[in-house]
């Protein structure tokens, strides 16, 4: 017997609080398929996240392997930014960005840069001929590409491993919340509420709620200790 078209669409999810709730449609309640088509998407929702944690596990080994730490303190640090950033509820949604992480000597000019790499560019590196497509399929071709973004770290604070994951966490922060695609991308994770309080929010602000909104607040008061200190 065929399965209705709907069939593997009805949605479970659970909250910060544990509570799972399941959306489905006026239809489903009178659907002798129900049970199956419940199962059918709790397999389909294991199996994206066996395949999102296998592609946060390649990208962070990428990122690492890239980058260019110079102290193993630091290194160590930039792995459990990693490893955090991923698993908070922006996760899947940086997948489109290659981030690349360079310590640089202090008192170097240092700045933060954001290159885009659309799906055409790719093909040009790889010497390979750009597929036409129709005129409908442009924008959603833009979106296939992603982002590289460049940070270079100019300080450290010895033994403090939670300060130096707050400025990594920091300087994330501020790039990806700083253009416009960073912040369609934070935007995505937020409930409408959230995101009409961000936009009401000044940069400093800004950054300080999407830190503790990732689970970074106590690595940046750490950091604001160690910055107020060195100020003296």
């Amino acid at each position: 017997m065929e399965k209705n078209e709907c069939f593997g669409s009805i949605e479970e999810s659970t909250d910060s609080k544990g509570l799972t709730t399941i959306k489905t449609r006026p239809e489903c309640r009178d659907c002798a398929d129900f049970r199956d088509c419940l199962r059918q998407n709790k397999q389909m929702m294991l199996e994206k996240k066996e395949r999102d944690e296998l592609r946060k596990q390649n990208l962070i080994v990428q990122i690492i392997d890239i980058s260019r730490m110079i102290s193993n303190e630091l290194g160590s640090c930039l792995l459990d930014f990693l490893n955090r950033i991923y698993s908070s509820p922006l996760g899947t949604v940086l997948f489109n960005n290659l981030f690349l992480f360079c310590e640089v000597p202090r008192g170097t000019a240092s700045d933060s840069f954001s290159v885009p790499v659309s799906l055409s560019t790719l093909e040009l590196f790889r010497g390979g001929e750009v597929e036409e497509r129709p005129a409908s399929n442009q924008a959603g071709k833009a979106k296939d590409g992603f982002w590289i973004r460049i940070i270079l770290i100019q300080r450290n604070f010895p033994n403090n491993r939670k300060a130096n994951i707050g400025l990594i966490a920091y300087e994330v922060t501020r790039m990806i919340s700083s253009d416009q695609n960073g912040i369609k991308q934070i935007f995505r994770t937020l409930s409408p509420s959230e995101i009409n309080e961000l936009r009401k929010m000044d940069v400093d602000q800004r950054i300080d709620w999407l830190m503790n909104k990732w689970g970074f607040q106590e690595e940046m008061e750490a950091l604001k200790k160690e910055i107020s200190t060195g100020s003296q």
